[in-house]
């Protein structure tokens, strides 16, 4: 009995050290404590300015006297990444609007759920006056949203990237002023890229036969989530269903030798474009031959993707270089990506698109062959296109096109 009761201490301590290496070692204690900002006050002013002077310049040009903004990747846009008006994860229409007038007057519009938060934390600091509603005069009764912005239009015509009581909805228009980067934007897609990258092949390095896609899919969600990004694509594959399906959507299926992590992941409004493959085992020969086919593809992509190239040549080119590399048609099978920045896609490319390639515009070109696949996120400049997908220590296939060198990803070989 003495013997008992001296052991017993013992035995509490014990357990309880193991308590704290349990929750040391959590996976609920995942979070990576990246920065939430990368801008300085004088940067976000500066890219804050440059847009103002692109919405006056539409405004002029559409004959509007004002934009409404409430798409979220508007709202994120106008208040360089710091303001969010997303509550529904999976919407798009944010909860709260930016109404900006020819003259320069700005405008908060939203019910006081998102108020205090958007004025006390970014929004006030910005020069943004606040027109609240309580959360019941918005229904489909009676919507006093279009009292307040005839209140402020004073008999002007504003404009609206969704339909809005008192607006025209000229969405399609505006979007095109997203399509050239401002260069803090840029600093802030290429840390973006270089996160969800490390984030996707970090995954693909963990990855062991067995593991069946939906284990595969939380991997990959948790990862990105842990750098505080959003992954709105996730596309998870093993084996044969890589074959059978060009979106593969994760059903369950084991992990056998093959397996694809495919993702759209977003930060500041910013999606990135990536797909990475891994395979166990001696890579067949057949396999090898279609990525290798598909990265050529891709490199001739990256080298027309010029500012002032017109993608619907762009999209005739594309399918010579399906042809080339004895695969004529395949282009059908699988739409070839195009334009990205604020969207999934901004466009992607079809027969008689007339969008022009612009400088410091972003792509992410996704060509496929059945079982392989080539996606990367590019921003395009005068003289050279940037990567920002890419990272130092995954495997390459070089593609040379008229004696310039063009690497894209290889399969991740697993012995």
């Amino acid at each position: 009995m003495k013997s008992f009761i001296f052991i017993l201490p013992l035995l509490f301590a014990l357990l309880a050290g193991c308590s704290t290496d349990l929750e040391q070692n959590s996976r609920a204690d995942i979070w990576k404590g990246l920065p939430n900002q990368l801008l300085t006050p004088d940067e976000v002013q500066t890219e804050i300015s440059l847009k103002m002077h692109r919405v006056k310049d539409f405004l002029k040009t559409e004959g509007l006297d004002g934009m409404l903004l409430t798409q979220v990747r508007n709202f994120y846009w106008m208040t360089a990444g710091l303001a969010n008006n997303q509550i529904v994860l999976n919407k798009d229409v944010g909860a709260a609007s930016l109404l900006i007038m020819k003259d320069g007057s700005r405008f908060l519009i939203c019910s006081g759920s998102e108020a205090p938060r958007l004025m006390n934390e970014t929004l006030g600091k910005l020069g943004y006056t606040l027109r609240m509603y309580n959360w019941y005069e918005a229904n489909p009764v009676k919507d006093t949203r279009g009292e307040i912005i005839k209140s402020i239009a004073r008999g002007g015509k504003i404009g609206s990237d969704i339909d809005y009581p008192g607006t025209v909805n000229v969405a399609n228009q505006f979007k095109k002023l997203r399509y050239s980067l401002t260069d803090t934007e840029i600093k802030r897609y290429r840390w973006l890229g270089k996160q969800t990258t490390e984030a996707v092949e970090t995954v693909c390095r963990h990855l062991k036969p067995g593991m069946d896609e939906f284990r595969i899919e939380a991997m990959t969600a948790a990862e990105i989530r842990s750098r505080g990004i959003l992954p709105t694509v996730l596309l998870i594959g093993s084996d044969d269903r890589i074959y059978q399906y060009r979106h593969a959507l994760p059903a369950g299926a084991k992990l056998k030798k093959y397996a694809m992590v495919n993702v759209v992941a977003e930060k500041w409004g910013m999606p990135i474009a990536v797909t990475r493959f891994v395979h166990f085992g001696p890579l067949p020969e057949e396999l090898k031959s279609k990525l290798e086919k598909t990265a050529r593809v891709n490199a001739y992509y990256q080298k027309a993707t010029v500012p002032g190239a017109s993608t619907g040549d762009i999209f005739e080119m594309c399918k010579h270089w399906y042809a080339e590399v004895g695969f004529e048609g395949e282009w059908k099978k699988h739409h070839q990506g195009g334009a990205i920045g604020y969207d999934d896609r901004e466009y992607v490319i079809y027969p008689g698109i007339r969008e022009v390639v612009q400088e410091k515009q972003a792509f992410a070109w996704n060509p496929t062959i059945t079982g392989a696949k080539v996606e990367d996120t590019m921003i395009v400049y005068k003289d050279h296109f940037e990567v920002i997908t890419r990272t130092d220590d995954w495997p390459t296939v070089d593609i040379k096109i008229d004696g310039k060198v063009y690497p894209q990803p290889a399969i991740l070989v697993v012995q």
